[in-house]
């Protein structure tokens, strides 16, 4: 093999190794994938009231949560807490309007049914941070749909 030839090679080989996905497509990948899983922890609690199973398998030891309303914002706290709701609705669900999903945060905008044709239903905004696959922190903004308003108007 000739000097140029083995050259070649060397800097062909290293030209391929060198190459990686764009860093915009492993962020898209990534926002991608957390949105199923924040997709999958919503419908898991909140339309199928599975709170347990929807803790254990999405969110992580370290979890905050920043809603008031939770006392004392660690997992064990807003998980009875959420139990207690979805006890209180046993007919409530969760319908998502959109999400929006950037880097380690994903947003779900939907609407909390909690009696269906019973009440007017929240409007809500959540925001999730997951690091790893797992959601560590949760902060809301809710909105009661007000009288004479209707749900969908809100989204």
């Amino acid at each position: 093999m000739t000097r140029a030839r083995v050259l070649w090679l060397i800097l062909t080989a290293a030209a391929v190794s060198g190459c990686s996905t764009p860093r915009f497509v492993i962020e898209a990948e990534n926002a991608r994938t957390n949105t199923h899983i924040v997709l999958a922890f919503e419908e898991t609690v909140f339309s199928k009231h599975h709170v347990r199973e929807g803790f254990s398998r999405y969110v992580a030891p370290e979890y905050k949560e920043h809603d008031p309303a939770f006392p004392g914002g660690q997992d064990e706290a807003a998980r009875g807490l959420v139990d207690q709701l979805t006890n209180e609705y046993p007919d409530s669900r969760v319908v998502v309007k959109r999400t929006v999903a950037q880097r380690d945060l994903v947003s779900v905008h939907a609407f909390w049914d909690q009696k269906p044709g019973a009440t007017r239903g929240l409007v809500r905004v959540d925001i999730y941070r997951l690091v790893n696959a797992r959601i560590v922190e949760h902060w809301v903004v809710e909105q009661a749909v007000p009288s004479g308003s209707d749900a969908e108007a809100m989204f």
